[in-house]
């Protein structure tokens, strides 16, 4: 399989198929919610997968957050936005993979993607920046997978955030 073309309009498409708790996902962002192949908006509790709605929490009590996609403060004329997992105690396996997309006439079109993993800990982030043409406005999205496994089991969740307004591209 041959690498989209730079620029192409891409369709965010599910590696796999992961069910989260209902109710674990909260939102934080006020606005109207778009949402993004059944991902949560904001932050959720990574929960086991395979299971039943009522399996009991994994004893690592991990969650993903994606922040409001941003003009980076270190570098000039780049957008960033972050994935953390957050876990209350050490995890055998932390890994993340995400995504940064702009609005455009024709949907969101992907522009940066970055993955990422750890092992023996209780956090990880991974950043996802793409340069931007100065003085350029677009709303942006990033959205997450989260995962976490070890010998008690393996747990996920999909989380996004997204700008209801435009970000204008600027110097730091």
């Amino acid at each position: 399989m041959t690498a989209p073309r730079r620029g192409t309009v891409l369709t965010v498409a599910a590696l796999a198929t992961f069910a989260l708790l209902s109710g674990q996902g909260a939102a934080v962002a006020d606005g109207p919610v778009v949402e993004t192949d059944g991902a949560v908006r904001g932050q959720a509790g990574l929960t086991e997968t395979g299971r039943e709605a009522r399996a009991p929490k994994l004893p690592y009590l991990c969650s993903g957050k994606v922040d409001y996609p941003h003009s980076s403060h270190t570098k000039n004329y780049t957008i960033n936005v972050h994935f953390d997992t957050a876990c209350k105690m050490v995890a055998p396996n932390v890994s993340t993979e995400g995504s940064l997309s702009r609005s455009r006439w024709c949907g969101w079109e992907q522009l940066k993607t970055s993955k990422g993993g750890k092992k023996n800990t209780r956090k990880l982030r991974v950043v996802a920046p793409k340069g931007c043409k100065a003085g350029t406005k677009y709303r942006y999205k990033g959205q997450a997978r989260f995962y976490v496994s070890g010998p008690q089991g393996k747990g996920s969740a999909h989380v996004y955030n997204q700008n209801d307004s435009e970000i204008k591209c600027t110097k730091r």
